[in-house]
């Protein structure tokens, strides 16, 4: 069974050879590269509280495990 590693790559290729003759024939110029993706759109967070914590102090923790 062959390998389809490249499977994608051809059929971009025939697809992309496709389009600049079509854009020759209407005397255009295209770019075929691929582009990255963009980044996600933002959101805002509704409704979220917000809550202050406060670190317990090293000696408070030390007497609660036996105060190695």
């Amino acid at each position: 069974m062959p390998s389809r590693c490249t499977e994608e790559f051809r059929l971009r290729k025939i697809k992309n050879d496709q389009l600049k003759a079509d854009a020759k024939a209407k005397g255009e110029k295209i770019s075929t590269k691929r582009q990255p993706k963009g980044p996600k759109p933002g959101f805002m967070v509704e409704g979220a509280t917000l809550e202050t914590v406060t670190p317990i102090p090293y000696d408070v923790v030390n007497d609660l495990k036996g105060g190695y």
